[in-house]
């Protein structure tokens, strides 16, 4: 029988660079999804800034129960207050 003579360098360094690869495009697939949960993280926390202003000291919010006027443009209502949108400054 003869014995076959693997060059065991050759294998070693080919599973080096396949590791090296491997680690890379992994690497490169964290640091997109990072980056993708980053942008979607800041779009939510100044999605949620939009909503709220400020009009005689009082929160004008949807969450809070505000309502756009049917047939005043920019103007808001809980059933008690009515605000002018114009007049109010963002939080």
């Amino acid at each position: 029988m003869e014995k076959i003579d693997i060059d065991s360098n050759s294998l070693n360094d080919e599973c080096k660079k396949d590791k090296e690869l491997f680690f890379s495009i992994v690497k490169r697939i964290v640091l997109a999804i990072s980056v993708i949960l980053l942008f979607v993280i800041l779009d939510k926390k100044d999605e949620e800034n939009k909503n709220e202003v400020i009009c005689k000291s009082s929160i004008v919010s949807i969450k809070n129960g505000y309502k756009f006027e049917e047939n005043k443009e920019y103007f808001v209502s809980n059933g008690e207050n009515i605000f002018n949108l114009k007049r109010c400054s963002l939080k």
